[in-house]
């Protein structure tokens, strides 16, 4: 059974999740299938997300990282000055379609607005049709704004879940970079589900000493431990020029050798913090 599935049968029926975005979104597409029960709670942006999500008994679903345009650096850095944990992810497979209203042809259109992460993953779609871009706050949001604008030279870029809906009409269907354009998402909340899963993953975030060496000696605590790795990226920290963090992922279950990990990392670095340890995803 998919692992995530298995959650909606075990979690309380009338969750309530916030996503960013607006009904339509790929987040709330996603909600409806592994939480058909809960209610959804749209937010327009990653931090009013984390401000409701940390209200206690709400729940958030964030998304944190595209296979095409990288690390969601916002929504990242969100969670981590939060205080708010990971007990989920979910991977979804996202086709981008392009859509207008139902009287336009693909030859009239000459702009093109969606959610910044959208645009970039269709980046050589909309070189190679010359058109102009507009980033807005959300991708269903961009399908609403050209019925709002009835605009026939305007389209948007969203889910082709949308075909169902007669106000509009897809121009063109997968116009994403690379078909194998995934999306991974992390349920993230206060306090924990109450739920009799395995977790087998981490999500952390190393600051190293200033010291030559010190992230070596990080590294290989892990090796060193057989833990595998499966995200590391740096990224700058703000007020602090040349200075930086690493987000590190693991796949990890056994709590014993966790405490040893972190008991050598502390050791050797400035900080490492937990985000969360949860039950690694299946691809869609």
């Amino acid at each position: 059974m998919d692992i995530w599935r298995h959650w909606s049968t075990l979690m309380e029926n009338e969750m309530t999740i916030a996503y960013q975005g607006t009904p339509g979104s790929y987040s709330e597409q996603l909600l409806k299938t592994i939480f058909p029960d809960s209610i959804y709670q749209p937010c327009e942006t990653f931090s009013s997300l984390i401000d409701f999500a940390s209200t206690s008994g709400n729940f958030g679903l964030l998304p944190v990282e595209n296979s095409i345009a990288g690390t969601v650096n916002e929504a990242y850095e969100d969670l981590i000055e939060s205080s708010l944990s990971i007990y989920g992810e979910y991977i979804k497979k996202i086709n981008h379609s392009l859509i207008a209203l139902p009287e336009s042809r693909l030859e009239l259109i000459s702009n093109v607005i969606s959610h910044p992460q959208a645009l970039q993953q269709c980046s050589k779609y909309l070189q190679k049709n010359n058109f102009n871009i507009t980033p807005v706050f959300d991708t269903a949001g961009s399908v609403y704004e050209v019925l709002r604008i009835n605009d026939n030279t305007t389209a948007a870029i969203a889910g082709e879940h949308f075909d169902s809906d007669e106000r509009f009409k897809i121009l063109e269907k997968n116009i994403s970079n690379d078909p194998e354009n995934f999306t991974r998402f992390l349920f993230i909340g206060s306090k924990p589900p109450n739920l009799k899963l395995i977790n087998d993953k981490f999500s952390s975030v190393l600051i190293s000493d200033d010291k030559p060496g010190s992230l070596l000696k990080s590294l290989n605590i892990f090796s060193d431990l057989n833990v595998n790795l499966t995200k590391l990226e740096s990224r700058p920290i703000l007020g602090r020029p040349w200075e930086y963090k690493f987000y590190i992922d693991y796949e990890l279950s056994n709590l014993q050798i966790q405490n040893e990990l972190i008991k050598k990392i502390d050791s050797v670095s400035k900080e490492f913090k937990i985000l969360g340890h949860y039950p690694k995803a299946n691809q869609e």
